[in-house]
């Protein structure tokens, strides 16, 4: 997509003040422009499809389709991380932190404002009523995986994470069956693992909840529910601060809606933990 980004660049200087504001968009959604109608595209941006059209000429395109192509062509071509360590060094030594932190206030805020409640309700209740809920993350969408089963494993029984030590995962997911949910974590460069391990699931009619980032509409076909994030980071990788909060968030919940079990759960734990568990300070 760099190269779809430069030529924009290079050809900027001749755009109309509608084409600017096309490009702009276009800058910042391309996951969204590759899969959009010129339809959709069109009602997004606030011009008609005809602009739309003369942006894509304008690019060199003979209409939206090719330069709908030309992104969609891009798509793996992402940044890589050895690039994407520069941004870092933009950043003064002194305003790092400062610059750390207000990027994951304003990614939690964008999330916040992205997510449904009804997504969210809906997904508390497939959690409560799974029969068993597998936790799904590949590569640095691990560590979120690892987290969300070490929360709801504390409240719930029948929750197990598909870890894939050894390749092991077939033999993980196996005795999966309709009536099961997959909580699963599929952020840009989307993992090939993940999406396969997705597709079986919904195969046999586990429903699936998936945390994707804001321009999800490539990966919306994997997702029974989607529950979009913001996870721009300011350096090589992405920030997990809005993940982090949903989490939390459906945790808390399923606590407060199964109180009775979760409340029983809690005392065996309690009581296992006391058999000299912890030092005693």
């Amino acid at each position: 997509m760099i190269d779809f980004i430069n030529n924009m660049s290079r050809r900027s200087d001749g755009f109309t003040n509608s084409q600017k504001t096309i490009a702009a968009y276009m800058k910042d959604n391309l996951d969204y422009i590759a899969f959009a109608t010129l339809e959709d595209l069109a009602s997004k941006v606030g011009f008609s499809t005809t602009t739309i059209i003369r942006f894509a000429r304008a690019l060199g395109y003979d209409g939206y389709s090719e330069m709908q192509k030309a992104v969609q062509e891009n798509m793996l071509n992402k940044v890589s991380l050895p690039e994407r360590i520069e941004t870092e060094r933009q950043i003064p030594d002194n305003e790092l932190l400062k610059s750390s932190l207000e990027n994951d206030i304003r990614n939690i805020e964008e999330t916040f404002s992205a997510v449904s409640e009804d997504a969210l309700h809906e997904t508390v209740q497939l959690i409560s009523q799974a029969g068993t809920v597998y936790v799904l993350g590949m590569r640095s969408s691990f560590s979120l995986a690892h987290y969300t089963f070490s929360r709801i494993a504390q409240i719930r029984e029948n929750v197990h994470l598909l870890q894939s030590t050894a390749m092991f995962f077939p033999e993980e997911m196996s005795s999966a069956k309709e009536g099961d949910v997959c909580i699963a974590f599929l952020f840009p460069r989307y993992s090939k693992t993940t999406a396969n391990i997705i597709s079986w699931f919904r195969k046999y009619g586990i429903r699936i909840i998936l945390f994707t980032s804001m321009e999800h509409t490539a990966v919306n076909m994997y997702g029974d529910i989607v529950l979009p994030c913001s996870i721009v980071g300011i350096s090589y990788k992405n920030s997990f601060a809005a993940p982090l909060c949903i989490i939390n968030y459906i945790a808390a919940a399923l606590a407060s809606y199964n109180y009775g079990k979760t409340k029983n759960t809690l005392a065996r734990t309690e009581e296992i933990l006391n058999q000299g568990y912890y030092l005693g300070l």
